[in-house]
């Protein structure tokens, strides 16, 4: 599978995103989900002093920052192929059986593996230093490669 997607990527001119750029876009992403989580949970976090109850009201919420986190993911790489970070950094995710923009079931596996890479201490993310393609668990199971613009 490996040497025909390398094969298919060089006869499509495509490359392979850099380390670097999936990091910096990595970082973005996480600061927008943040930002959006901190405004939602604002009120509730600023009604109490007791850190305990804050972390709790976190914990409560939790359900919703995880789906946040998974709707965020889904409709940016269904829609555009990249999320508001990607874009930034001009790389794109693509189906490695069509070099399309995923569907928007394989983006929903997708975030969704994203979000056990998460879980997982970062260990899913990691998984793409061994992989020739820097593909992580995400991108594995949903079957997708990030590239350059």
């Amino acid at each position: 599978m490996s040497e025909k997607l390398g094969q298919d990527l060089v006869r499509e001119d495509l490359s392979v995103a850099t380390d670097f750029r999936r990091f910096k876009a990595f970082l973005l992403d996480e600061m927008i989900v943040a930002v959006v989580v901190i405004a939602a949970l604002w009120e509730p976090l600023t009604l109490v002093q007791d850190t305990i109850t804050q972390i709790e009201i976190i914990n409560a919420n939790i359900f919703f920052i995880i789906l946040f986190r998974i709707v965020y993911q889904t409709v940016f790489i269904a829609y555009y192929g990249a999320t508001l970070g990607k874009m930034w950094q001009r790389i794109f995710v693509i189906d490695t059986e069509g070099f399309e923009k995923p569907t928007l079931l394989k983006s929903l596996v997708r975030a969704s593996m994203r979000v056990v890479s998460n879980l997982c201490f970062g260990y899913g993310f990691l998984w793409a230093y061994s992989s020739p393609f820097r593909q992580t668990w995400h991108d594995k199971v949903a079957k997708t490669i990030v590239i350059n613009a």
